[in-house]
């Protein structure tokens, strides 16, 4: 399924001219410098391809004849390939022998022969003299390379130019037509019926690697792979276990690989890259109202995820958020989605890393209007009071995977939480109880309950305790302070609340309050703490200047409570939090 719609992705991708798709046989290469050569093969000069970003020179995207997958052995490409197949230099910090660069080289060499012999083009002539006249032992002493080679033997690819001529060798059409021949004379022997359309062809034996899965790699990795004989069906090895064709393994990858290189078609979640796509071509609004939709910037501007920093549309910023708030207040969406097709179908697709190859975390197919109604309901269920002005009106997802990890370290986040709370939000299913217990273990742990913790609590409240009463439910339903409220545990946390505000009354400035030293225990065994707290706040109240008001609310809060329990199950701590929450944001509301 995720191989068919990535081969109609790129299907589509190659009848939009825009998209700038690598077309069958070639692909996308990180390319450094080009030799400029003269019609007799000698080197004229070194031209460096690197472009400026940030204070950094990067290699450019160039379209290049389909690189080979290299993982251990020489294997050469044609026409591009690094300093040591080109040149015979060796990278900078990884010495090799003269003999093992050697033969990179000398395999490079006859790759270029085996391809380019006989072929009647000027071009296709010099790069062979070149070759053969080329000395890869007095390479680095070469007066036109001395400058570049650090440049050169730091890793990047190098293409070749003919003098006078418009662009690269590999861009003309006679050493184009002589590499489409080979190809198609080279594809694998081995003919099966294709998995993904369906047609008798030349199967593919190793599938391209993808990049750009962070975590992965750097020179790619794998989606399908067999390399073990437990793998092994009846008797057939490695790729042929999955019989994909080689035009199919090729324009799934190069899809894929396109799609992690867009910043419009991908997001981190955790440490899972996500991409997605419409099944339509057009202006992209899709993709972007998603994105915007699944990850709604901050209010502030300010963004975590370092790892991915796309420029949002305002337009698209404003519907997004004029949408989140019709379904928040349960109106109809479609009046104001005219720009965006909600039948059209969408895909989103999570790739993780695994050593050298790539696991899926989720999957998910939708109608982009269905797709928008469950993540708005996400948002509709997170809704609570905010604590400051700068908390975003909609808590983006990586927040909410922050808050569960310790010090709020992303590399700490759990793998497994951010694909399983992904597939709930996406599926409308209940959120994971990991999220809950974990949302509850760092409240205990940091005895800190902020705006996006108790907007967790409280949406796991109302998706995963479908049992809930009449008094919990209009507590966990509410954004704000419920007064009259007469459940026992949010009763609690607005009791603890008060008692954490009257001695910070009684004691201005003081670095720790009851909070710090008995939050935990209050939300889980009540009976233990209560009582010795509410004795020390009659010396609180006694000393500070308003401390009569907050002895009023204490005393309003008690005629509800009978006594005190031993202990709370997770739905009443949740409850306690709400409830400490609530009363906290009541009391340090600015009235109007």
């Amino acid at each position: 399924m995720i191989i068919n719609a990535l081969y109609e992705c790129y299907e589509r991708l190659l009848t939009d001219p825009g998209s700038g798709v690598s077309p069958p046989g070639y692909s996308k290469a990180k390319v450094s410098y080009a030799l400029n050569i003269s019609h007799k093969g000698e080197l004229l000069n070194v031209v460096d391809l690197r472009v400026m970003k940030g204070k950094k020179l990067s290699s450019r995207d160039i379209d290049v004849p389909e690189q080979v997958k290299r993982a251990s052995g020489i294997a050469p490409n044609f026409l591009c390939d690094n300093c040591v197949y080109v040149l015979g230099i060796g990278y900078i910090g990884k010495e090799k022998d003269s003999k093992w660069i050697m033969k990179r080289f000398e395999a490079f060499r006859r790759r270029q022969h085996e391809i380019l012999d006989g072929v009647d083009d000027i071009g296709a002539q010099a790069l062979l003299r070149f070759l053969d006249d080329w000395d890869p032992t007095k390479a680095v002493e070469h007066p036109l390379l001395r400058e570049h080679l650090d440049g050169l033997a730091d890793g990047g690819n190098i293409v070749f130019m003919l003098k006078g001529e418009h662009g690269y060798l590999h861009e003309r059409p006679a050493l184009r037509a002589a590499w489409e021949y080979h190809r198609s004379n080279s594809d694998s022997d081995r003919i099966g019926q294709c998995l993904v359309t369906g047609k008798r062809a030349p199967l593919a034996r190793l599938h391209p690697s993808i990049k750009g899965v962070t975590g992965a790699q750097p020179s790619g990795a794998s989606l399908v792979s067999f390399n073990l004989n437990a793998f092994t069906s009846y008797g057939k090895e490695q790729s042929y276990n999955s019989p994909v064709a080689v035009e199919a393994a090729f324009a799934y990858t190069t899809a894929l690989n396109y799609l992690l290189a867009s910043g419009r078609h991908r997001l981190r979640i955790g440490d899972t890259t996500t991409v997605f796509w419409a099944e339509r071509i057009g202006s992209g609004i899709e993709e972007d109202f998603f994105a915007e939709l699944f990850d709604p910037a901050w209010d502030t501007g300010k963004r975590d995820n370092k790892d991915d920093k796309p420029k949002r549309d305002p337009k698209t910023t404003g519907l997004v958020r004029d949408v989140l708030t019709r379904i928040r207040e349960h109106k109809p969406v479609r009046d104001v989605m005219k720009e965006v097709d909600p039948d059209a179908r969408f895909y989103i697709l999570g790739l993780a890393p695994n050593a050298s190859r790539l696991s899926v975390r989720f999957w998910h197919v939708d109608t982009f209007g269905s797709l928008t109604e469950k993540i708005g309901r996400h948002y509709s269920d997170m809704a609570i009071e905010k604590n400051w002005d700068t908390d975003p009106d909609f808590i983006p997802l990586w927040q909410i995977l922050k808050e569960t990890a310790p010090l709020g370290d992303m590399e700490r986040v759990s793998p497994l939480l951010a694909g399983a709370l992904t597939r709930a939000i996406l599926l409308g299913l209940p959120y994971p109880q990991s999220l809950f217990t974990a949302m509850l273990s760092r409240v205990r742990a940091d005895q800190t309950v902020n705006y996006v913790r108790a907007a967790v609590v409280k949406a796991c409240l109302i998706r995963n305790y479908k049992h809930l009463d009449e008094s919990k439910k209009e507590v966990v339903e509410s954004m704000s302070l419920k007064e009259d409220n007469l459940n026992l545990p949010y009763r609690l946390g607005r009791l603890f609340a008060l008692l954490e505000k009257v001695q910070q009354d009684a004691n201005p400035g003081i670095n720790a309050t009851i909070r710090d030293r008995y939050f935990g225990a209050a939300s889980a065994t009540p009976r233990a703490v209560f009582p010795l707290l509410l004795r020390l706040s009659q010396h609180h109240i006694s000393k500070a200047e308003y401390g009569f008001v907050t002895d009023k609310k204490i005393e309003e809060i008690m005629i509800g409570i009978d006594n005190f329990p031993s202990h709370l199950n997770l739905e009443e701590q949740g409850l306690f939090v709400l409830g400490y929450y609530h009363q906290r944001n009541a009391l340090y509301k600015k009235s109007n």
